[in-house]
């Protein structure tokens, strides 16, 4: 990569291989000519070939990102990369190996599903690539089937205390520029998001922190036509990038992967300033027919979020001007209630996300009905790269010089311990937590799942982002349905 075309893969579903398309330094939408597999091919265009800032948030005929969204039909049980190859009128034709989801988890004993976490990539804390190069290791040992990106692709509102334009054009290059880099460029994350057939959900960095609250570190955001300005350009570069999906963004993103099915919660990008809502009420309905959908096809449901679900509510200052919590919205219940409801009529659940700076595997038993192995497995896998904390970051780092021991990550914090009774709002009894696992530093996540009878045992391996080291293996969790 590292060209200014680049072809990603996203996920979809089976028998559907789609197809992110970006091109660089251009002015007029190219013309495009397709191959799969060596011959000439069309494929059903999800979103054609477009300027990623238009309209009010144009500011001239500038040079600027063209981003589409292409779908191949494809052999569904066909579980290898596909050539795929464009030609953009003015570059030289561009050819890479994309692969499509799989319909399902092998039933073979010695095959599985493997599915990858990251979040919380920041490039200035990256800029020698260890995440690209990270990559290839960990490619040639692991091919993963699908990729979640769970938050903090890019950092808008980074680095700290800079004043941004104000001006929507303005803002909107400023922003490219970040998603470029990160889209395209081996050196930052686009290894990473070419790992395998990738989907999204946002937090609030992708927006700035603590969207759509106020934030005192970036000025931009202490008005409310500058909160609209750097929303509103926020929204459409990640629809261009991001929301892999023909819907509108805010719509959640499904698939199965049977007996998985995945709901991915976009519940930032229309969160609200009154602590009413984080989703919109199309995903609300969406959420109810998804669980109506997994009891009665029998799926395992996969949930992923932008934060943490089991966190408690964040008091006084601290949810407007430090970091909300999903607890804090009023629509909090009625989400847990739906995920309670699956748990109990359709099978354990896994609850995805990042944002934490740390990685956890926790489990959750409802007090209720410990005798029947019913439960919640949340897997946190954060960061990709860590934020700069300014202070923190100096204090931990002269820690770590004065105790004399080598620490590898010596910025990064333990994942917080978490057990006893948790009380979760909307659902129907109270739980007990466990702390089953935890992994320290820059790191990704990949849960393998093999069919153990009627339920899927789930092996997660966490790879620290650093090149030659290897993978710490956690406990295998078996997922079965009522």
């Amino acid at each position: 990569m590292s060209t200014n075309v680049v072809l990603h893969a996203c996920a979809a579903g089976a028998g559907r291989l789609r197809v992110w398309l970006g091109v660089r330094e251009r002015t007029t939408a190219p013309a495009l000519n397709w191959t799969l597999d060596g011959l000439p091919a069309q494929p059903a265009t999800l979103r054609p070939i477009q300027s990623v800032r238009s309209g009010p948030f144009l500011g001239g005929d500038s040079p600027r990102i063209f981003a589409g969204l292409y779908e191949f039909p494809v052999d569904a049980n066909a579980r290898r990369a596909f050539r795929v190859g464009v030609s953009v009128e003015g570059a030289p034709p561009v050819l890479t190996s994309l692969r499509a989801l799989p319909g399902a988890v092998p039933t073979a004993l010695d095959q599985g599903f493997h599915l990858m976490l990251a979040s919380c990539f920041y490039w200035e804390e990256d800029k020698g690539g260890l995440a690209g190069a990270s990559m290839d290791s960990f490619l040639r040992g692991f091919t993963p089937d699908l990729l979640l990106l769970t938050g903090d692709q890019v950092y808008l509102d980074l680095p700290p205390i800079q004043n941004l334009p104000d001006a929507r054009p303005a803002l909107a290059r400023k922003f490219e520029v970040d998603y470029s880099r990160n889209w395209f460029e081996d050196s930052a994350y686009a290894k990473v998001i070419h790992a395998a057939p990738f989907a999204c959900v946002p937090d609030d960095h992708d927006y700035w922190n603590n969207f759509p609250m106020p934030a005192v570190q970036s000025q931009n955001t202490w008005t409310g036509p500058g909160r609209a300005a750097w929303g509103d350009v926020a929204r459409m570069l990640y629809g261009h990038f991001q929301h892999v999906d023909s819907t509108p963004v805010g719509t959640p993103v499904q698939f199965d992967v049977d007996p998985l099915s995945f709901f991915l919660l976009d519940a930032r990008s229309f969160r609200d300033a009154n602590f009413q809502r984080t989703m919109t009420d199309e995903a609300r309905s969406a959420l109810t027919a998804w669980v109506d959908r997994c009891i009665q096809q029998r799926k395992l449901g996969v949930f992923a979020t932008g934060q943490s679900l089991p966190m408690p509510k964040a008091g006084g200052l601290n949810r407007r001007f430090g970091d909300s919590t999903m607890s804090n919205y009023a629509d909090y219940p009625f989400l847990m209630g739906e995920l309670d409801r699956l748990m109990r009529q359709g099978g354990d659940v896994l609850l995805i996300t990042g944002d934490m700076h740390w990685s956890r595997i926790a489990q959750f038993v409802p007090k209720d009905m410990m005798a029947t192995g019913m439960q919640m497995i949340e897997v946190i896998c954060s960061p990709t790269s860590l934020v700069t904390t300014p202070v923190v970051d100096q204090m931990s780092d002269m820690k770590a010089a004065m105790s004399g021991k080598k620490e590898r990550w010596p910025r990064h914090s333990d994942a917080t311990l978490i057990g006893g009774t948790l009380e979760m709002a909307g659902t129907r009894s109270s739980f007990f937590a466990y702390t089953l696992f935890r992994q320290r530093g820059n790191n990704v996540c990949l849960l393998s799942f093999r069919r153990t009878g009627d339920s899927l045992e789930m092996t997660p391996r966490f790879f620290p982002l650093d090149p030659g080291t290897p993978p710490v293996v956690a406990k295998p969790i078996v997922l079965r349905h009522r």
